[in-house]
């Protein structure tokens, strides 16, 4: 390994060590200090999809989805979830009025599915965390996945390599690292459940739900690089020291958490 790449590394590490406290400490608190991390989360998701996605009137761009997304928070922290689907829907409408008619210009019109990208997982993880029983031990259980999937792939794509899954995408993915990532997710989802779910599941039940969703957050890599690749961009933004933007970081988390959601809804746990 060079020494740049056991720089990048480092500071991955240290961005890490700083980030998941905070992701865990928000997650125990819940309530509205779970709601402002997911805001947080929110204003800057907007930022970078805006900043890559259009080439005028970004400052407009930015305010609209930001406020929207918002606002879409807002009612999901209520309990008023139509109304926040809807906020939701309504932004990315808006979008679409805006790149299609302004007659200056012809912005991406893949544009709207930002707000959609952004806000549904947002809100279905204000659902998952509001659950009063189970929502702290199911929202660090999807993290962990996330986390233990991007480990297992990273460690499991470096030592084995291998054939790459989608080079013209992510060159740098191998089903190997896809494989280690799913073992990974599977161990950590059957330890979790032990020690923290408690769920009364059969553990091969439990390993194979911790499989299947790091295929899907490994999906949502491939989503957002196909978007960075679409505009020519390396990261979504450098506002995380050795991970690029906050899309960069939560590309997987985006993905789990509606999976995850209907999970829980069609299981009834």
């Amino acid at each position: 390994m060079s020494s740049s790449s056991l720089s990048s590394l480092q500071l991955r590490i240290i961005s890490a060590l700083v980030l998941a406290p905070i992701a865990i400490g928000a997650t125990y608190l819940g309530g509205a200090y779970f709601a402002l991390f997911l805001a947080i989360a929110t204003a800057a998701m907007s930022f970078e999809w805006c900043r890559a996605s259009f080439l005028k009137h970004k400052p407009s761009y930015i305010t609209l989805i930001t406020i929207w997304l918002l606002l879409a928070l807002y009612f999901g922290f209520e309990g008023y979830n139509q109304n926040a689907l809807a906020a939701v829907l309504i932004c990315a409408v808006g979008v679409i009025a805006l790149t299609w008619f302004r007659r200056e210009e012809r912005e991406w019109k893949g544009a709207f599915l930002g707000p959609i990208y952004i806000g549904v997982p947002v809100l279905s993880l204000l659902s998952i965390r509001g659950d009063a029983e189970i929502g702290f031990s199911l929202t660090i259980f999807l993290f962990f996945i996330v986390w233990a999937t991007d480990i297992g792939a990273y460690f499991a794509g470096r030592s084995i390599g291998g054939p790459k899954i989608a080079p013209s995408i992510s060159p740098n993915k191998t089903w190997a690292g896809l494989i280690g990532g799913m073992i990974a997710a599977a161990f950590v989802a059957v330890l979790l459940n032990v020690y923290l779910l408690q769920l009364d599941v059969v553990p091969w039940l439990v390993a194979g739900t911790g499989a299947v969703l790091a295929v899907v957050a490994q999906i949502g890599d491939f989503a957002e690089s196909a978007w960075k690749r679409h505009f020519g961009i390396k990261d979504a933004s450098n506002l995380i020291p050795g991970h690029g933007g906050v899309l960069d970081r939560l590309d997987g988390v985006l993905f789990v958490a509606p999976a995850l959601y209907m999970i829980k809804t069609l299981v009834g746990f």
